[in-house]
């Protein structure tokens, strides 16, 4: 199984969560999504591939809360010195 994908998703969710606005840090969640239809058009179904995207949106969605957290650290860091 590649772990680089899975850490390519997470490196978007982490991206996307630290640094879009407002509701655009959801954005990556399509990202795997649209992969998985894509693969399901090419292969059929299959619990693997379901399994697969499990996992990816649960990285994906790890990497967007952690870069969310980070966000949210750094403009209170921001707020107290500027205050």
């Amino acid at each position: 199984m590649a772990v680089v994908a899975y850490l390519l998703f997470f490196l978007a969710g982490l991206g996307f969560g630290f640094a879009a606005p407002g509701r655009t840090k959801w954005l990556p969640l399509i990202f795997p999504i649209f992969l998985w239809i894509g693969a399901v058009l090419v292969n059929g179904i299959d619990a693997a591939s379901i399994i697969r995207l499990i996992i990816a949106l649960a990285v994906t969605l790890g990497g967007i809360l952690l870069g969310m957290m980070l966000d949210s650290r750094e403009q209170r860091g921001t707020a107290a010195e500027t205050g």
